[in-house]
């Protein structure tokens, strides 16, 4: 069984991407993991009332809370995190943000990720793409190809993907698992 001494709960999250945390001793994390989009299972002191929220990417347990349950709960935050994906981040300084993963993107990629990242999960026009990525004008369908291939294999490994729809633009998407 899980119990809670106020300034010792050490709960190691079998998966690293969902936050475990005390309510309401670190309620002031909830809105940076709102955010962020990132999942948390709040364990409950004795006596508090739960946080209420509409967040598929949050649960709670009240304490004392057997370590099975708080394992399913971890494992279905997991789950719902992967179905909702957070939307991605991007800086002015070209840092690339998703699930807490980070890359850094060149001038070009930054260019051509804003309008990708501001719509993610839609498509995005070509000509769209193009204005955005090349402020002088000086794009083409056959350039875009070439960026969009590179922001792609740059985004890959932290969980992204850049899907062409033939005749009209791009899409950025989370790779399904």
């Amino acid at each position: 069984m899980l119990s809670h001494a106020a300034d010792q709960l050490v709960y190691e999250s079998m998966d690293p991407d969902v936050a475990v945390l005390v309510w309401p001793d670190q309620a002031a994390q909830q809105e940076r993991f709102d955010r962020a989009g990132l999942p948390r299972l709040w364990l409950v002191e004795p006596g508090a009332v739960p946080p209420v929220s509409s967040s598929c990417l949050e649960d709670w347990l009240r304490l004392p809370a057997e370590d099975t349950d708080v394992r399913a709960r971890i494992a279905s935050l997991t789950l719902r995190a992967l179905r909702h994906p957070a939307r991605p981040t991007l800086d002015g300084h070209g840092q690339f943000k998703f699930h807490g993963h980070v890359v850094f993107l060149s001038p070009v990629e930054q260019n051509l990720a804003t309008p990708l990242v501001a719509h993610f999960g839609e498509a995005v026009g070509d000509e769209e793409l193009i204005r955005s990525t090349w402020l002088d004008g000086a794009g083409t369908e056959q350039t875009l190809r070439v960026h969009v291939s590179r922001l792609r294999r740059r985004l890959a490994p932290i969980g992204l993907t850049v899907t062409s729809i033939r005749g009209f633009g791009y899409v950025l998407h989370a790779i399904a698992p």
